[in-house]
């Protein structure tokens, strides 16, 4: 009894090991390929997008905040005099 369970587990942890190896294997692959493939860098230089990991198009600035306050800008003053008009009679 003992024995056919640990057939069945080396069977089954083989197994396992091959599956991650294949998928893995074919990740690096298609990653080599589309990194290597002419149409998809004129596309991305095209774009103007060079960095891959960038998925929100705004370069840098979705990962590193900014660091700078902006200076609020401030608003002018009306003046309470009013223009009167004055007729001169002639």
């Amino acid at each position: 009894m003992t024995i056919m369970f640990i057939v069945g587990f080396v069977i089954f942890a083989v197994y396992i090991y091959a599956l991650l190896r294949a998928v893995s294997w074919g990740h690096k692959s298609q990653r080599e390929e589309m990194l290597n493939d002419p149409e998809m860098r004129n596309y991305y230089a095209r774009h103007g997008q060079g960095d891959l990991m960038d998925y929100d198009g705004m370069g840098n600035y979705g990962r590193f905040p900014n660091t700078e306050m902006p200076t609020p800008k401030r608003r002018k003053k009306k003046s309470n005099t009013t223009k009167t008009k004055t007729k001169t009679t002639v």
